[in-house]
């Protein structure tokens, strides 16, 4: 018999469009808040929260955003994909088959960024490549989410030193096969062709994030909303 878990819905822009995030009330009360907390106290730099790819980690960032805007603190949370190399250079790197792949982003441009992160630059989900938009930080705690953020590779290993405080979201292997599956379906792709995309590409970058990760201060595992 199923249950009904109490949940909380957040009304959030995800990749510049409205998405109604719905999360367990106890997630909430019970780790995002006090995490949100945790985030105020942390002092100045760049909030690292990482996962895989369909871990929800952009969701988990945004939300992090609106539960200390709550505390009447602007944390913004920002997104490591506006260091994605443009699909122009990717193409002529011979690149374009493995882009979101670490070699797919500007490290050296990242790094830097984390340090300085005024202005952050913007990738776009509609164009699927970088745009000249960019977003304003000056705030001295900022949050940033992104795959690789917590990976244990070179160079991607030095970022984590940059942080006051680093976050990993835990997901079931399985559920994110069926999320990444369902994100190319709903965008129009047949289903057969979806997984088949998955095993070529996303598998591997969802594999390498797993088996390859540095530990995190906070390691979250969440009500899936599949659930609620």
């Amino acid at each position: 018999m199923s249950r009904t878990v109490p949940a909380e819905t957040f009304h959030l822009t995800v990749n510049g469009l409205p998405q109604a995030a719905r999360f367990a009330k106890e997630d909430i009360d019970g780790a995002l808040r006090p995490l949100a907390h945790r985030i105020l106290l942390a002092g100045p730099g760049p909030v690292l929260v990482a996962g895989p790819p369909g871990s929800g980690k952009t969701t988990v960032a945004l939300v992090l955003e609106e539960l200390c805007k709550a505390e009447g603190k602007r944390v913004p949370a920002l997104s490591m994909d506006g260091f994605h190399r443009s699909n122009a250079w990717l193409e002529t790197h011979g690149l374009l088959r493995r882009k979101g792949a670490p070699e797919t982003y500007d490290f050296p441009g990242l790094r830097r960024a984390l340090i300085h992160p005024d202005p952050w630059p913007v990738y776009s989900r509609v164009a699927h490549d970088v745009v000249g938009d960019t977003v304003a930080v000056t705030c001295p705690t900022y949050i940033v989410e992104g795959n690789y953020l917590l990976l244990d590779e070179e160079p991607w290993r030095g970022l984590a030193p940059l942080s006051p405080l680093t976050v990993w979201v835990e997901v079931d292997p399985a559920l994110l096969r069926e999320r990444l599956v369902g994100r190319k379906v709903a965008g129009g792709m047949a289903r057969p062709d979806a997984e088949r995309f998955f095993e070529a590409s996303d598998s591997l970058n969802v594999r390498r994030c797993l088996e390859r990760r540095l530990p995190a201060d906070v390691e979250l595992r969440l009500t899936p909303a599949e659930e609620l």
